[in-house]
């Protein structure tokens, strides 16, 4: 999909969220209502995501700093119209088209921006809009088509009853020719009970000089849908944790039980495998195939699992590698680890990564057997075939050589009847 951009309007404050944080960044689903948007328009193609901010724009623009997008500031928050109008420069002698996002739905897919482009292509429009057909469409901006495209968007207060009972709504997504958005946004006007610059008043105006504006029906009526109080956001957080849980079973992931099972949108899981209840995974957490998680199980960061690798009840690994075959079945936590394969790590092990500074790193080799209660004080290693003892408490620096068995505070060599154990 070339010569597209996406304008995804982030800027608002989200008053009836009742909070101090910016609204595109409260979670759903573990993630931040805007990344959903903007993940959207990146997998559709979009050569440049902007982001119009406003209300809060250091912390969104902090959160979003590793994204690669451009972001434009709206000085004053007078209107979704008055939003375009201030990415007017960042979108100077541009000659496309642009998709017109909310910041605040995390139901749009990728596939349908690239149906709203193709199809204002195909048909020449000024404009295309994403719309949806609701059983009751109550509150909503409704779509009165003509013979030629859409003939206006009439809000709910301004409709008479004809048109309350058209159920196809505006969903607020759009894709536009941006040089004919950019000459008609000089025409907009505050003149409405808002006091505010809209963009379907900019639709309005595209109609009346004789442009052609579009309509595609979403094919799910809620993709075009908001996040606009804290009910709605616990509401998409099921939605969207349900379609990430569908999506990984038709992938041949067994989800014993998807009411329970909490998994980042990022995850990749390898066929096979095998998600226990009450398995929280968070971040872009790679799991290879044959794999058995849970219960009770939390993996976050960046952590990669090797294939058949199991880890049972009350076990946390963060920001680790844990390589083919390894195990750890009951109350341990790994983090910042490098493990190798085959690896047994027994009940009650600990890895201390953090030694109130830094995060430090615990390397454990191939064929290595962590013992019950071990406490792992990194940087230090257990070398491949390496053994702890039960309690064992293997300090700073410290290394288990390979075939070797340490036991003890702090940890030493095992000796017995005056001889190491090799």
């Amino acid at each position: 999909m070339g010569n597209v951009k996406a304008l995804i309007l982030a800027a608002g404050k989200g008053v009836r969220m009742n909070s101090e944080r910016p609204k595109v960044l409260l979670e759903v689903n573990g993630l931040p209502l805007l990344w959903y948007p903007v993940c959207a328009a990146k997998a559709a193609g979009a050569e440049e995501v902007l982001v119009v901010v406003g209300a809060g724009r250091e912390e969104v623009q902090e959160a979003f700093t590793d994204d690669g997008l451009t972001f434009v500031i709206q000085q004053e928050q007078r209107g979704t119209g008055h939003a375009v109008i201030s990415a007017r420069e960042a979108l100077s002698g541009f000659d496309g088209y642009v998709l017109v996002l909310c910041g605040d739905s995390p139901f749009i897919e990728s596939d349908t921006l690239e149906r709203l482009v193709s199809h204002t292509e195909r048909t020449g429009a000024a404009c295309t809009i994403l719309t949806s057909i609701l059983d009751d469409p109550a509150g909503y901006g409704r779509i009165v088509r003509g013979e030629m495209g859409v003939r206006e968007i009439v809000e709910e207060k301004c409709a008479d009853e004809a048109q309350k009972a058209i159920r196809e709504i505006n969903s607020g997504t759009y894709c536009f020719r941006w040089r004919d958005l950019d000459g008609v946004l000089d025409g907009l006007r505050d003149e409405n009970p808002q006091g505010e610059y809209l963009l379907t008043d900019a639709i309005g105006l595209l109609i009346a000089r004789g442009s052609r504006v579009e309509a595609v029906v979403s094919g799910d009526p809620q993709e075009g849908l908001g996040v606009n109080t804290r009910a709605q956001q616990a509401d998409a957080s099921k939605i969207l944790r349900r379609k990430v849980l569908d999506r990984l079973m038709a992938e041949g992931v067994t989800v014993v039980d998807p009411v329970s099972a909490f998994i980042d949108p990022r995850a990749e899981i390898g066929p096979d495998t095998v998600i226990n209840p009450f398995v929280v995974i968070e971040g872009p957490v790679k799991i290879g195939a044959r794999c058995r998680i849970g219960p009770f199980t939390r993996i976050r960061g960046a952590t990669r699992l090797g294939e058949g690798v199991h880890l049972g009840n009350f076990v946390e690994v963060t920001r680790s590698a844990v390589s083919e075959g390894s195990r750890a079945l009951h109350l341990a936590f790994v983090g910042d680890a490098t493990v190798g394969g085959d690896v047994n790590i027994a009940a009650g092990v600990i890895t201390a990564n953090f030694d109130g500074n830094a995060h430090r790193v615990t390397e454990i080799g191939d064929g290595a057997s962590v013992g019950a209660g071990t406490v792992l004080v990194a940087p230090c290693r257990v070398a491949a075939g390496g053994r702890t003892g039960a309690g064992a408490v293997l300090t700073r620096g410290k290394t288990v050589p390979s075939g070797e068995i340490w036991v003890g505070v702090p940890a030493k060599e095992l000796v017995r009847d005056g001889h190491t154990n090799g």
